[in-house]
């Protein structure tokens, strides 16, 4: 009977000793699985900012295109009612010029010597 006790005893020693393992086990995990989560959440953050940078990255291409296809429609206009293509040059270089902030529409001198000059050639 003594000797169950001393393996009773035994027993409860590995299984005290056991547990004192996986309580640092388990501390250990603990940490690791924190990291885990802030490593996680700095990757949600980056991935959240990197599809707002794309968002506004396809926004600004879908203005670009539409500009494009009004400058197109443009020319195609332009052309379209002149007899040469000297004319749909001057015009689309006119509007240029409008566009880059001389909101000046009638031609400048220097433009008008230009059509005069291309027109005899």
């Amino acid at each position: 009977m003594i000797w169950a006790y001393g393996i009773m005893g035994l027993i409860l020693a590995l299984l005290w000793w056991q547990n004192d393992t996986l309580q640092d086990e388990l501390k250990e995990q603990h940490a690791l699985n924190k990291i885990a989560i802030e490593a996680n959440d700095r990757w949600e953050a980056e991935v959240s900012k990197l599809n707002s940078e794309f968002a506004k990255g396809l926004e600004a291409l879908s203005e670009l295109k539409s500009k494009k296809e009004v400058e197109r429609v443009y020319v195609k206009e332009v052309s379209s009612k002149t007899d040469s293509c000297i004319d749909a040059i001057n015009a689309v270089y006119e509007r240029l010029q409008y566009q880059r902030g001389d909101n000046n529409t009638s031609a400048s001198p220097s433009t008008k010597d230009t059509k005069a000059t291309i027109s005899t050639k």
